[in-house]
């Protein structure tokens, strides 16, 4: 019976000491990598002044952007210009347009 308790009690404690080290109460800050801390670039633009009759579609067009879909560039669009999301252009209006560009990212690693 003394060896039955003895392994049972043996287990459970290899076992919560298994679970700790897994788990992580124990931490773990010493044996993780730390990732370079990374910066995208800013969203390329165009600034254009508008004339009567131009629509978002008429603009797009004329300035193309074969990198990204309709949806994302009007997304971009409208963060760029959030006071458009309420009223038409306006002729004479200076609005901007995004442009994607390959982002590169600019990572900068910390050393301690």
């Amino acid at each position: 019976m003394r060896i039955l308790l003895l392994a049972a009690l043996l287990f459970v404690t290899v076992h919560f000491i298994r679970l700790d080290l897994m788990e992580g109460t124990i931490p773990l800050a010493s044996f993780v990598q730390e990732q370079p801390a990374c910066e995208e670039e800013q969203v390329k633009t165009i600034p254009v002044t508008t004339v009567d009759g131009d629509t978002i579609e008429s603009l797009f067009s004329l300035y193309p952007d074969p990198e990204s879909s309709f949806i994302d560039r009007l997304a971009s669009f409208y963060s760029l210009n959030p006071h458009l999301q309420n009223q038409q252009i306006i002729g004479g209006e200076k609005i901007v347009l995004p442009l994607t560009v390959m982002q590169t990212e600019k990572c900068i690693e910390s050393n301690r």
